[in-house]
């Protein structure tokens, strides 16, 4: 049999070469199919990851605007406890000097009874009342310092209470 005998053979081989050439059209189809798959699922990831961050950049920016109000708020907040607490140490300091000129607890003497005062003077309706005008000199600094230490935790309660309703109201937005 010679070649040309064989056109089944020629028609075999051409059937062939067709088939290989298809699949290899369709390889190279399918592949460029693929590329385009991936390079639309990293531009959708860019784009997502373009929108994640500037998210971020403005929540940064608000979280910003909050702390630097809520700084603001602080500053001013102690800068009314610092001239508050700074009023009172003049108070203190003038009553201090007030109380220079009592005298001195006398000396124990060993007797049990009841302590000595300053002044003594009757109770009664057109007394005053009880103002502290006859204590000895360190019972009257003692109050006069228990009075400071008083009034700079007022004034400490009164600062932390105002900052903690300026840091609720720009948690809850209504700031």
């Amino acid at each position: 049999m010679s070649l040309l005998l064989s056109p089944m053979l020629w028609r075999a081989v051409a059937v062939a070469a067709v088939l290989a050439g298809l699949a290899w059209a369709y390889h190279l189809w399918a592949s460029h199919q693929r590329e385009t798959g991936r390079q639309e699922v990293r531009a959708e990831w860019h784009a997502d990851r373009l929108n994640v961050a500037e998210q971020n950049r403005l929540l940064l920016m608000a979280r910003d605007k909050a702390s630097g109000r809520l700084q603001a708020q602080a500053d001013k907040q102690r800068g009314i406890a610092n001239a508050e607490n700074h009023a009172l140490d003049l108070r203190v300091d003038e009553l201090r000097r007030r109380l220079r000129d009592r005298p001195d607890r006398p000396a124990d003497t060993g007797r049990n009874d009841l302590p000595t005062v300053a002044v003594a003077g009757a109770v009664g309706p057109g007394n005053g009342g009880c103002t502290g005008a006859g204590l000895f000199r360190s019972d009257s600094e003692f109050l006069a310092r228990q009075f400071a230490n008083a009034s700079r935790l007022q004034t400490a309660l009164r600062s932390c209470r105002a900052q903690r309703q300026a840091d609720i109201e720009t948690v809850n937005g209504t700031q």
